[in-house]
């Protein structure tokens, strides 16, 4: 009667574990999604906000390359104007929209002003005097009405998201120079023809800077891990399944989000063939809204009655009576 009060335990655990397994379905395919998560636009606002604070903190301070000037006049001699260590310190986002389309996720900052300061250089010779006369001081510049804006790709490329630059623009309105130190006002009307190439070039190098900080951040989704470990039984599976689906509003990501065991053990995977259906965020207060399907919740109670049962077995092995 004892030994049979022993057993009977370990056996209700095996029948219970046979009837769970012969419902089960192994192998859930990583192709399949059974976790879908939407950006509404209050949250596609809020990765907008994000994006421009990185991308400033990025970007400053940024330097220019050197520009130079020379005029020769007719009989009195030459001219020649430097502006050197051209420097953006400071950028101000005014106003700023990001919206999902056909082509992509549109960002757009406008009313965006900045600061530079610089080093300017005079010099004039002729052949007139045997002198060169020449002065220098500090410059500051400021641009305002500057619109930036740029549209990124979103795809699914063997589970991980892949982000491509579809579009990137930088457009400048107005610009103001300052000079000051030394004879400053006898060159300041010279000094504004140099507007044109400020302009191209903090154009340019904005321009550049963008493409450069998307190819980071490209690598860095590449980078991230398809698995998220849990605990020391279980990960969560992450794998992108599917192309983001962009609306006027929102962005849909699927993945599979199946919990799987840490140590590769097959596992029971109970799903559904039916998958979840598509999320719906009608409040767009909210800037985040997820689905889950059953699936998920089964695959989790099936890891962990699964380590529950195999605990216990050893248990019995050990001290059977």
């Amino acid at each position: 009667m004892k030994i049979l009060s022993k057993i009977l335990p370990l056996l209700l655990l095996f029948i219970t574990s046979s009837f769970f397994s012969s419902q089960a379905q192994v192998g859930a395919s990583n192709q399949e999604s059974f976790t879908s998560i939407i950006i509404s636009q209050t949250g596609l606002d809020f990765v907008k906000d994000l994006l421009i604070t990185k991308a400033i903190s990025s970007i400053i301070p940024l330097a220019l390359p050197k520009i130079e000037r020379a005029v020769k006049i007719p009989i009195l001699g030459n001219v020649r104007m430097v502006l050197s260590n051209i420097t953006i310190y400071n950028i101000d986002v005014l106003s700023s929209y990001v919206k999902p389309g056909d082509t992509g996720v549109v960002f757009v900052a406008s009313g965006t002003t900045c600061n530079l300061s610089a080093n300017w250089f005079y010099e004039y010779t002729t052949w007139l005097l045997p002198i060169q006369i020449s002065d220098h001081g500090i410059a500051s510049v400021q641009v305002e009405g500057m619109q930036v804006g740029l549209t990124l790709g979103l795809e699914t490329q063997e589970g991980t998201l892949k982000l491509s630059l579809v579009d990137c623009g930088c457009y400048v309105k107005d610009i103001s120079i300052k000079l000051d130190g030394g004879a400053s006002w006898l060159y300041q009307g010279m000094i504004n023809a140099f507007e044109e190439q400020i302009v191209s070039a903090v154009e340019n190098a904005i321009t550049k800077k963008l493409k450069e900080g998307i190819s980071k951040l490209d690598s860095l989704l590449q980078s991230l891990p398809k698995e998220i470990p849990v605990d020391d039984h279980a990960s969560l599976n992450i794998t992108f399944v599917d192309n983001p689906l962009l609306t006027s509003s929102s962005i849909e990501f699927d993945i599979n989000g199946l919990f799987t065991a840490r140590k590769k053990a097959s596992i029971p995977n109970y799903y559904n063939s039916n998958l979840q259906p598509p999320v719906f965020c009608s409040d767009q207060s909210k800037m985040l809204g997820i689905s889950l399907d059953e699936a998920v919740l089964n695959s989790a109670s099936a890891l962990y009655y699964d380590n529950l049962c195999n605990g216990l077995w050893i248990k019995y092995q050990i001290s059977p009576f």
